[in-house]
């Protein structure tokens, strides 16, 4: 139970605290499908079960695994716009993953989710599960369309979609 009872009650609490469990399980899932095509089940057997004591948000994984894949170019698209330097080929899968997670949230997930407890979750995530420049990059992307998603999103109105790059293996 959170420390200040007011806040949060327990309903909300369970859902957020598997929230947070289940966007670093989405994060694992991704993750293992850059380096080939993943049996689920399996996936769920080895990674998951009898592993973990907690509930998958299962609504928010199955909603966000189908925007991540069916978005893919769409969200590349936007990390090569806001982060030039970088070339997406050569790009570490751990700096796009929260940036796939935080931008499918904040864009297409019917689910309202605030904007600062994604980009924080995000942020979280990357410094796990990498490093101290891993988060700094992926705050800055994340902050640079935060504060600039008008602009952004005309950009990709205007952009030529025969680029086709994927990290995930199908």
């Amino acid at each position: 139970m959170p420390e200040d009872k007011t806040t949060l009650s327990w309903d909300k609490w369970i859902k957020t605290n598997n929230r947070k469990k289940t966007r670093k399980y989405l994060y694992q899932k991704i993750y293992a499908s850059t380096f080939s095509k993943i049996d689920n089940a399996e996936f769920d057997n080895t990674f998951y079960w009898e592993v973990f004591d907690f509930d998958l948000d299962s609504r928010y994984l199955e909603d966000m695994l189908e925007i991540i894949q069916e978005k893919e170019w769409y969200l590349l698209k936007i990390i090569s716009l806001l982060a030039p330097k970088f070339k997406i080929k050569s790009m570490w899968n751990h700096y796009i993953i929260p940036i796939f997670i935080w931008a499918a949230e904040m864009l297409f997930l019917e689910e309202e989710i605030p904007a600062k407890v994604s980009i924080n979750e995000a942020i979280e995530m990357s410094k796990v599960y990498w490093d101290e420049s891993s988060k700094r990059i992926v705050n800055w992307v994340m902050n640079k369309l935060y504060k600039d998603f008008d602009n952004i999103k005309e950009q990709l109105e205007e952009f030529d979609w025969n680029f086709w790059i994927s990290i995930i293996k199908r």
